[in-house]
């Protein structure tokens, strides 16, 4: 011991190698040779004195604590020589012996790291918080970790799971703000992007501010907004339903009303994606989703009705196209398929000849679209038919103000003004009245005066379709909302909705005219059956009359059966 007060160590260790020599089985004599070893710098010596010393007092916990600690010692020289293989045997061997001594795992993590070994070290990071989950500087070594292999998102829980551990953990919350900026630049990189329409470089931009900060539900409505733009609704949905889900689906705030608006205008534009590709059944699953988060936007009843147009379930799409009128009587888009469907409905119980109900159908769609002719003319027709030729004339009057070039009005006039001439017709009393009646006919559904006829009643006609589908006062291909929602896409625009009629009707002459043509021939070239009298048998007896002519007697007589011969 006088030599280790000394500092003169290497006298010390043959000392006590001489007390060794002679009782080898002191434990102490082992201990103060390895702290010898110790203060030279021996580290090996003295792992391998205390190794002996624990084969020796195998129970005393100290010892091994004493041992860990120099393997841990032997590993911070070796790895401050940058010797990492080694010090990382070291460390391994320090943790194995005293697993529960945070620092010497946090020090093999760091050995595998500087040898670029990620993956093992994330795997140790891994099984550490399997077993200790109470450490946030653990978690925050992960997390840098994460941030190393470029997965942001499991770096930012990591730092949130650190910083609920302990809120004023320092570089948790260097960390944190760290992704917060880096978030915030992605997100307004991806703004200008979308600006200049370069929507698959922001779509990458704001995909990478979610992945660096995805607490923030506003970045989801950003990018499902792109998504919708690029036709990727399904994506766009996602995004959405996150959004609303990060908000705890807080009905009060902002950014849940603005995921769900833009939700339901998805489930719009998807619901027209479909209908422009016949997929109707699905169209009408979406815009049902649409109508139950938001029952007072008329675009949803009208889309949702052309998609049972389509599908000619036209009692269902009555019922939405009168749900839409309800919540925008002034509408003439809903006006206007409102009377086309009434108009073909009166048209089949004209064709069953039900002329009572087919006038009521052609009233109705008048009421709704005052200004067809056609419509005028087939209720003429129902009239004439129930005998009403006072109401039949009014009707043939108005049409012929509104379309005078229709031919079916000429076969009309001949039958309810017989010998007069279209020049004395509309010179008439009759055809004022119907004049008048016309500038003052108000529709029942909405009482909206029309315009009063002008002279040039076709050109009138061109400049009130235009203001229908006028761009500047409605955007093409969508339409106008009640003061909730920005313009929806609509499924039909109302040519399109004529073009429907009208197609199927030359489908149906089309087949009619096949049917015609290639009917079979009622000519029969086959063989036919006639009877054949046998051989040897008489034929039927024939008697004389007073006047000297053959007649019958009257018996019947029957043939052995039937030939076949061949048509010549």
């Amino acid at each position: 011991m006088e030599h280790v007060e000394a500092n003169n160590y290497s006298k010390a260790i043959a000392s006590i190698n001489k007390a060794i020599t002679l009782k080898p089985e002191v434990v102490d004599y082992y201990v103060q040779r390895a702290e010898a070893y110790v203060q030279m710098c021996d580290f090996q010596s003295a792992i391998l004195n205390y190794k002996r010393v624990c084969c020796l007092d195998p129970d005393n916990g100290e010892l091994y604590t004493r041992l860990a600690f120099l393997y841990y010692f032997q590993g911070q020289c070796l790895f401050d020589q940058k010797l990492f293989p080694e010090a990382l045997e070291a460390f391994s061997r320090a943790a194995e012996m005293k697993p529960e001594v945070v620092g010497y795992h946090t020090r093999s993590v760091a050995c595998l790291a500087a040898l670029n070994r990620h993956g093992e070290c994330l795997a140790l990071v891994n099984k550490r918080l399997e077993e200790d989950q109470g450490n946030p500087d653990t978690y925050v070594m992960r997390a840098r970790l994460h941030k190393m292999f470029r997965n942001f998102t499991l770096c930012y829980y990591d730092v949130k799971d650190a910083l609920s551990l302990d809120p004023e953990h320092i570089e948790a919350l260097h960390l944190k703000d760290g992704l917060e900026s880096r978030a915030k630049e992605c997100k307004d990189q991806a703004v200008q992007l979308n600006i200049l329409g370069k929507l698959r470089d922001s779509l990458q931009r704001i995909s990478l501010a979610i992945e660096t900060n995805p607490s923030v539900a506003s970045y989801h409505i950003l990018r499902g907004a792109i998504h919708r733009k690029l036709g990727d609704f399904n994506s766009a949905i996602d995004d959405y339903l996150l959004a609303m889900d990060k908000t705890d689906h807080d009905e009060e705030s902002a950014t849940y009303q603005d995921a769900q608006k833009q939700l339901l205008l998805t489930y719009n534009d998807f619901a027209v994606e479909c209908f422009t590709k016949g997929f109707f059944e699905e169209a009408v699953i979406l815009l049902n989703k649409a109508i139950k988060g938001e029952k007072r936007e008329k675009g949803l009843y009208i889309n949702r009705g052309d998609c049972f147009f389509r599908q000619n379930d036209m009692n269902f799409a009555l019922a939405d196209y009168h749900q839409a009128l309800e919540l925008d009587a002034l509408d003439q888009n809903v006006k206007t398929r409102i009377s086309i469907i009434h108009n073909e409905h009166g048209v089949a119980d004209y064709l069953d000849k039900k002329y009572v109900d087919a006038e009521a159908r052609f009233t109705l769609a008048i009421q709704h679209n005052a200004g067809i002719a056609q419509y005028y003319i087939s209720r003429s027709r129902a009239r004439y038919m129930l005998e009403k030729h006072s109401g039949a004339r009014q009707d043939v009057l108005i049409a012929l103000h509104l379309d005078p070039g229709n031919e079916e009005l000429m076969s009309l006039l001949s039958r309810l003004f017989p010998g007069k001439s279209v020049s004395d017709i509309m010179q008439s009393r009759a055809a004022a009245a119907a004049k008048l009646a016309l500038q003052n006919l108000v529709s029942t559904a909405s009482p909206v005066k029309l315009q009063p006829l002008e002279k040039d009643l076709a050109k009138d006609k061109q400049q009130k379709h235009v203001q229908l589908l006028d761009p500047s006062k409605q955007v093409a291909g969508s339409l106008r909302h009640g003061g909730i929602f920005p313009d929806l896409k609509a499924c039909m625009q109302e040519n399109a909705f004529h073009f429907k009629i009208a197609q199927d009707k030359k489908k149906i002459n089309d087949n009619i005219k096949t049917a015609l043509h290639e009917r079979k021939s009622l000519r029969y070239t086959g063989a036919r059956v006639r009877a054949e009298v046998p051989p040897g048998v008489k034929k039927e007896e024939m008697i004389l009359d007073p006047k000297g002519e053959k007649k019958s007697t009257g018996w019947r007589q029957f043939s052995m059966g039937i030939g076949v011969q061949d048509v010549p």
